[in-house]
């Protein structure tokens, strides 16, 4: 097979999407497929280009077997809405046109969000005449509403959702990472099941099982500390704050830190939370590369899911379970919802109030009191995520779905 993935997002980027296509392009490409992947320059989350890259209208190179064929940007640190649209809309441009340069695909893969790539994606799929592919990992316009980028009942947002629905109708097949995902397309957007796919990001065991916490403990001076790990964006989404105001609740725990990995827009505001309480028990150590992410995680003793009360987010799972569960490590998460689901039936850590500090705060003081119950949820987390979401079956799968896609075209 020839594949052409269309995404904006894709390594040396660690977000969600840029580390699901970077496991599956591999995958591929090691099975013998050729993979073109049409992305931009890496500049997410900080809106930089990343060091090694310069923003210009096009370039190419090759990644672990991989084509990646990057194409110029509108790049901005700002999280204004009219930033945000630039940036979508400058990559939708110059993506199209150099879109050219990929000879003879067999089908084209987008990944949404943006609602752009799709959009874009769908042009791209009636020029070539080659079948089109939906890999759905949100909603938008739902989630850019939940996070205040968008008002729901605005002209924008229903002229957005009109577009979505006609996106998602015209695919072929429509790849999603949750069942709730698979719901919402048939329940609200009106979308057959027989062309909704369920492939999950999924669990790299032997990935997660290669870290050296060590390498942490000396760089963090961590040595005989109580870790308290997340690791990922820091977005409105993700409401991270919470972290920071349980880490003000139990700052007379000595041995207690939070080790929190990652950036994003909320990154400064939990900087000055930090020096407004003189709290010395939170590390916030910025964007960190995917490499490092299983000595961090090997590191951890206990693992977060914070998320924004929102009926949006209660669909999504987050890859960073994955993570955690291919490590062994236990859980608090506080959203009920898909993830909420996978972990308690995996039973691999508890489920909290959600935007609740001090829940948060006795929960990990409990744990932190109960090894055999840490180690227990460890093993069990582990031992669920190598039986369901091992991504070497889950890569099968996709490979699967998509001979069928080229077959049936």
């Amino acid at each position: 097979m020839k594949i052409l993935l269309y995404t904006q997002y894709f390594p040396p980027e660690t977000n969600a999407p840029a580390n699901r296509w970077d496991y599956f392009t591999r995958y591929l490409a090691n099975k013998g497929h050729q993979v073109v992947v049409l992305t931009t320059f890496p500049h997410h989350p900080l809106g930089k280009i990343f060091p090694g890259y310069k923003n210009r209208w096009f370039y190419k190179e090759e990644r672990n077997g991989v084509i990646v064929l990057r194409t110029g940007i509108f790049v901005s640190s700002s999280s204004k809405f009219w930033a945000r649209a630039l940036n979508y809309l400058s990559f939708s441009f110059s993506s199209y046109l150099n879109s050219g340069r990929v000879e003879n695909p067999d089908l084209i893969i987008a990944s949404v969000p943006p609602l752009t790539v799709g959009i874009v994606g769908q042009w791209i799929s009636s020029r070539k005449r080659i079948p089109l592919v939906v890999d759905l990992r949100d909603f938008w316009p739902e989630a850019a509403s939940s996070t205040g980028y968008l008002s729901s009942g605005g002209f924008l947002y229903r002229c957005a959702r009109q577009r979505a629905r006609s996106l998602y109708q015209k695919a072929r097949v429509i790849l999603v990472n949750s069942p709730g995902l698979a719901e919402e397309l048939v329940l609200g957007y009106g979308i057959s099941r027989g062309k909704i796919q369920l492939v999950y990001n999924g669990a790299d065991i032997e990935f997660f099982e290669s870290g050296n916490p060590e390498i942490i403990d000396k760089r963090y001076n961590l040595k005989n500390k109580f870790v308290v790990l997340y690791t990922g964006l820091l977005g409105f989404a993700q409401s991270p704050v919470v972290m920071i105001e349980a880490a003000r609740i139990l700052q007379k725990h000595k041995d207690i830190v939070f080790l929190i990995v990652g950036t994003g827009p909320k990154y400064p505001e939990l900087e000055r939370k930090v020096q407004d309480y003189h709290l010395q028990n939170v590390v916030l150590t910025g964007l960190r590369p995917r490499q490092e992410m299983p000595s961090f995680v090997q590191r951890a003793d206990i693992c977060l899911v914070p998320y924004k009360n929102s009926p949006v987010f209660r669909r999504n799972i987050p890859s960073k379970i994955y993570d955690y569960m291919a490590a062994g490590k236990p859980i608090i998460i506080n959203l009920e919802g898909e993830a909420s689901k996978i972990i308690l039936s995996a039973q691999a850590g508890i489920l909290i109030k959600p935007n609740d500090a001090q829940s948060l705060a006795q929960t990990i003081l409990g744990l932190k009191e109960n090894k055999i119950l840490r180690e227990k949820m460890g093993f069990c987390a582990q031992t669920y995520a190598r039986r369901h979401y091992h991504k070497r079956e889950i890569g099968e799968l996709l490979e699967a779905v998509l001979r069928y896609v080229i077959h049936k075209s």
